[in-house]
């Protein structure tokens, strides 16, 4: 019978993201979906921002495969707001799995390209879940 740690807990399930955690491994995950609006990334990013902070998290794993594109002001939230809070919560890896879509890809790539690592936090962009999680568990 299988460990029910190992299974992940859904902690929010929304029409533009869904968070689940992984007691197993620490992993929290952000599954993003569709053309994203600055309030909705800054309600999920503040609802990871919590889990993160209360739970001592160090890994976090941002799966955009479903995601469409980033809009300038969401990517200047996340790389001049979000990066550094929750690098100050303790977050020391973030896991980015990119999109098949190549405008998702571009604006993905446009944050990371600018924030490779923010203080001690280190992002990384994968093409593979199986990748991203190798590289978490190897932090």
């Amino acid at each position: 019978m299988e460990k029910e740690v190992t299974a992940p807990k859904i902690l929010l399930n929304e029409s533009y993201v869904e968070v689940d955690f992984e007691p197993s491994t620490t992993i929290i995950t952000a599954r993003w979906k569709g053309y994203l609006q600055l309030d909705q990334v800054k309600k999920g990013c503040e609802f990871l921002s919590k889990h993160i902070q209360k739970n001592k998290l160090t890994k976090h794993l941002s799966d955009h495969r479903q995601l469409k594109v980033l809009s300038k002001e969401v990517q200047e939230y996340l790389t001049q707001s979000w990066f550094g809070e929750v690098e100050s919560y303790g977050l020391r890896g973030i896991a980015v799995l990119v999109s098949d879509d190549v405008f998702a890809q571009a604006t993905v790539n446009k944050v990371n390209d600018e924030q490779a690592s923010v203080g001690k936090m280190v992002i990384n962009t994968y093409n593979s879940e199986q990748d991203c999680r190798d590289w978490l568990t190897g932090l």
